[in-house]
């Protein structure tokens, strides 16, 4: 009987090892998008890229979604305050900018960078909109996701959000992208989530203001009184430079982030002659402009003389706020509604840049009619190991006395303890 039930089992494994063809993970915008390499494939006449000391970067077009030139692009790193596009794009469809909202001590009490808000006073959404972009307020991005219900409920949906748009490298555990630990994005994920946000008007009228002159202050000492204002600035240096440059010729927008723990980060883009590129970096420690610029310009000069190494994919759902499809005559509803997604749990383990997201285009590979037909073979061997086992175990039962059972011994808990957040460092 023992021999029976080895032959089967081995029967199994050979069926299943038959049907299942091996799964072969691509990343997400392409076979090439692999390593930690510069990738290019210039044609004749291209310029040679410029030397950029940055751990990943890409550059791409935001309109084709062509990837043209970039370095480690599905590398997980910490995103630094470039995480805020994600927050920003997130809240945008969820929030009316009209909304008031009221600043707590915690949101003003926040580490890092902050914007200025003041305790009890009043914001619209949209002004707590321009503190997150242009002065990377750390507070601002409290009170957004206060005056949205709450962190909890603020990092579900960014997580969503995430792989709603295929950035499947992105892990949200904060909105204002103070350290975390397990909180990473990659190169390309910031790239697919400026196209999502540069996409909305409401977005690219944000991060495109250059200055604000008249920001909240501190409210009234007396009823009627006027509130007190101050200036914020725009932060990133290729739309308001600070250090002898001129603004970068067609910049429309971009977010600056700067931690310990990721370096400078960056997510920048710019439009010439109908032509929209966009260019992100992990992990430099030189000036932002010098970064940046080079790669932009090497990308308007050469877009026509190299073959795209990838594409940045397209969401795989409607954004939030879409109008609701209609309805098919059965009442069910019609292609193109809103797709459910499902997020990762924390500490599971993915490979960069492969799809986990059920439905996502190129992500999910099909079965076989092989594989199909192996494991429905392999559930049926299964079904006959159970019942040799049973047949088996009660012809060994028979003619024993029965064994008192001892008492099973836990070892500890069933689940190891979480993680701990690391004490955020760093200005974000």
């Amino acid at each position: 009987m023992r021999r029976t039930l080895l032959c089967a089992a081995a029967l199994a494994v050979g069926l299943v090892a038959i049907g299942a063809p091996a799964a072969i993970a691509e990343p997400i915008g392409g076979a090439q998008l692999t390593g930690n390499d510069v990738i290019v494939d210039p044609g004749p006449g291209a310029d040679p890229l410029p030397d950029v000391p940055a751990s990943a970067w890409v550059i791409a077009d935001l309109d084709t979604g062509a990837i043209l030139a970039a370095k480690a692009p599905h590398d997980q790193r910490p995103p630094a305050s470039t995480l805020k596009t994600l927050t920003a794009l997130t809240l945008m469809a969820r929030m009316d900018p009209e909304q008031v909202y009221t600043v707590t001590y915690d949101d003003i009490a926040i580490e890092g960078s902050r914007v200025g808000l003041v305790e009890d006073g009043t914001y619209t959404v949209h002004e707590l909109f321009l503190g997150l972009m242009l002065q990377s307020g750390n507070d601002a991005a409290s009170a957004l996701a206060n005056a949205n219900g709450g962190l909890k409920k603020t990092l579900a949906q960014m997580n969503e959000e995430a792989q709603r748009l295929q950035a499947f490298d992105t892990v949200a555990k904060t909105p204002s992208g103070l350290p975390a630990e397990g909180q990473v994005t990659s190169a390309y994920d910031l790239a697919l989530i400026a196209r999502e946000g540069l996409s909305r008007q409401d977005y690219l009228d944000v991060v495109g203001t250059v200055e604000v002159l008249d920001y909240p202050g501190y409210m009234p000492e007396e009823p009627g009184g006027k509130r007190e204002t101050f200036a914020v600035a725009n932060q990133n240096p290729l739309l308001n430079p600070i250090d002898g440059h001129e603004p970068y010729e067609g910049a429309i927008g971009g977010k600056t982030g700067w931690t310990t723990e990721a370096g400078k980060t960056f997510m920048g883009a710019a439009e010439r002659k109908g032509t929209r590129l966009v260019v992100t970096l992990l992990n430099f420690a030189i000036p932002t402009y010098d970064a940046a610029a080079p790669l932009l310009d090497w990308g308007f000069a050469n877009a026509d003389k190299v073959t795209p190494i990838g594409y940045l994919v397209d969401p795989v759902a409607p954004a939030y706020d879409a109008p609701p499809a209609p309805e098919t005559p059965d009442g069910a509803a019609a292609e193109g509604s809103e797709a459910t997604t499902s997020v990762p749990e924390e500490g599971s383990a993915t490979q960069p840049g492969t799809a986990v997201v059920a439905g996502a285009s190129a992500a999910a590979g099909s079965w076989t009619s092989g594989w199909a037909w192996g494991l429905i073979a392999a559930m049926a061997v299964g079904v006959l190991l159970i019942v040799l086992g049973i047949r088996s175990l009660r012809d060994t039962s028979r003619g024993r006395r029965a064994r008192p059972r001892t008492p099973r011994r836990d070892g500890g808990d069933a689940e190891g303890a979480e993680g701990r957040e690391r004490e955020p460092a760093g200005h974000a």
